[in-house]
């Protein structure tokens, strides 16, 4: 499926597992760039290189989101 959103950032919450993991992994078969967001960098960056491993883009971001600067600080750093 072409969703056309090659090269597109899109930010995955939750993305180091399950149902989160799953939808970073399919985003990035269609050529978006995931950043995958989440309290545990290591989860992130594993879930990242997996992407990167099968030629992908990707990057991880760790936050808590229930605190509202590290949200903000999350989406900060996306835009660096």
């Amino acid at each position: 499926m072409d969703l056309q959103l090659n090269d597109k950032v899109i930010i995955v919450t939750g993305g180091a597992k399950g149902i989160g993991e799953g939808i970073a992994l399919k985003l990035a078969k269609e050529g978006t760039i995931p950043v995958i967001v989440g309290r545990n960098s290591f989860d992130n960056e594993k879930v990242a290189q997996v992407i990167r491993d099968q030629g992908g883009r990707a990057f991880g971001v760790t936050a808590e989101l229930i605190h509202p600067e590290e949200s903000k600080n999350a989406v900060e750093e996306l835009s660096d």
